[in-house]
């Protein structure tokens, strides 16, 4: 063999070599992060013995053979089989087992019901016999195709007629897909729907099998409801503070925002200044946040007139892409609606008026986590909404951070922050 010969042929060797060892090589344990699989936290959707927390819709048969759910349906069935769940969830961290013997399935998640051959309509994180778009997600009646893997990545992972995992981590608008330990949709900031009903599918019009087990959810619904966390009482050494009290760093706006002694920031307007479509004018962080404490003191003068904006998607458009916390000179006042001070503009007014005449300081402590938004104006809670169930629902889960220039003078100081997972 000539020495041409012997280079070719070692290279062809390690070429097989390393095609093997990525044929077989096991999914990298990073994609997972965050995820604990072995989490207690981990709750059963199904209880292994019965259907009785599921609801079956017309089309397909759904049944319960040795603590796995098992679905068939007829080729002739042009209806889509649907077991849907009875609860509906928002956020949550979800794990299953799966396998596909015959035609295409889906594991639903934030869908409702909906009139048509296919029952309901939301997200479908994709399950397939022949392995095409799996852990892709799918919107019916909706974007159709949003994210999905392709063919390459699947050969990778899919394990063809055998039980397979899925983990679903939606959490706000960011929606996270694995199969197998590997990752194949990551949706960042989704205009689709945040809450519904989970569902497992039979495709109409197809011969069905398909099986599920195991099925767990962490619930984290309950950051839009029932959450009791005393966010009045944290440390102030877990703050950090948003303003170095010497100039603007961080901060980005076109209007005459001025950093005065005490860590107070203070707009004065320039002559011929008036109205609050000046969207530049108005001051806003240069980095986003999602989950948050903020912690500030303003004081305003004679009929002021500001705002916090929170989660704001584009700086020039806070208006339509975040929401505001209204500040405005309204004392006094005995029934404020949504536009006086401690309103959520566009949404709800403050359960009582807690704001001061002009000319005193204000403390306002902001909650926001996930869905859930409380507020606290001068010691007193006076919101706690469901953001999922307001006119905001639609608005981002992260944002920009913003004050309003709304060319009246207004004071805030010891602008600070505390971060949440």
């Amino acid at each position: 063999m000539t020495t041409k010969s012997i280079l070719s042929h070692c290279l062809c060797l390690t070429l097989m070599s390393t095609c093997a060892i990525a044929a077989n090589a096991q999914p990298d344990p990073g994609e997972l992060q965050g995820i604990n699989l072995s989490s207690p936290d981990f709750k059963k959707l199904f209880d292994g013995k019965t259907l009785n927390d599921w609801e079956v819709l017309p089309g397909g048969q759904w049944k319960v053979d040795n603590g796995v759910i098992v679905g068939h349906q007829d080729k002739t069935e042009q209806r889509h089989g649907m077991l849907l769940s009875k609860k509906t969830y928002s956020d949550f961290v979800v794990k299953l087992k799966y396998r596909a013997i015959k035609g295409n399935s889906g594991f639903y998640f934030r869908a409702e019901r909906a009139k048509g051959k296919a029952s309901v309509k939301g997200f479908q994180a994709e399950i397939d016999a022949t392995g095409k778009d799996v852990g892709g997600i799918y919107e019916t009646s909706g974007r159709y195709w949003v994210s999905r893997p392709t063919a390459d990545k699947i050969k990778t992972f899919y394990k063809k007629h055998q039980w397979n995992d899925m983990v679903i981590r939606a959490v706000g608008k960011d929606t996270t897909v694995y199969v197998n330990g590997v990752k194949t949709v990551d949706l960042k900031n989704d205009p689709g729907r945040t809450q519904g009903h989970f569902g497992l599918q039979l495709h109409g019009g197809q011969e069905m099998h398909v099986e599920y087990k195991d099925i767990e959810i962490i619930d984290l619904s309950n950051r839009n409801g029932a959450d009791n966390t005393d966010y009045t009482k944290l440390k102030e050494s877990e703050f950090t503070p948003l303003f170095n009290g010497k100039d603007l760093s961080g901060w980005k706006t076109t209007g005459n925002w001025v950093v005065e002694p005490g860590n107070i920031l203070t707009l004065k307007p320039r002559k011929g200044e008036h109205g609050w479509q000046r969207f530049a004018d108005y001051i806003t962080t240069t980095r986003h946040y999602g989950n948050f404490v903020l912690k500030l003191d303003f004081k305003f003068e004679k009929r002021g007139n500001s705002g916090v904006f929170m989660r704001i998607a584009d700086p020039l458009l806070p208006v339509t892409t975040g929401f505001e916390l209204q500040i405005l000179d309204t004392h006094g006042l005995k029934k404020p609606g949504h536009h006086d001070c401690g309103g959520i503009i566009a949404t709800k007014g403050p359960s009582k008026n807690m704001v001061k005449p002009a000319g005193e300081w204000n403390e306002y402590v902001i909650y926001l986590n996930g869905n859930r938004l409380k507020v606290t104006l001068n010691g007193e809670q006076i919101q706690d909404l469901d953001i999922s169930k307001t006119p905001l629902k639609d608005r981002p889960a992260k944002g920009y951070i913003g004050f309003q220039d709304e060319a009246k003078r207004i004071w805030y100081r010891n602008v600070r922050i505390k971060e949440l997972d």
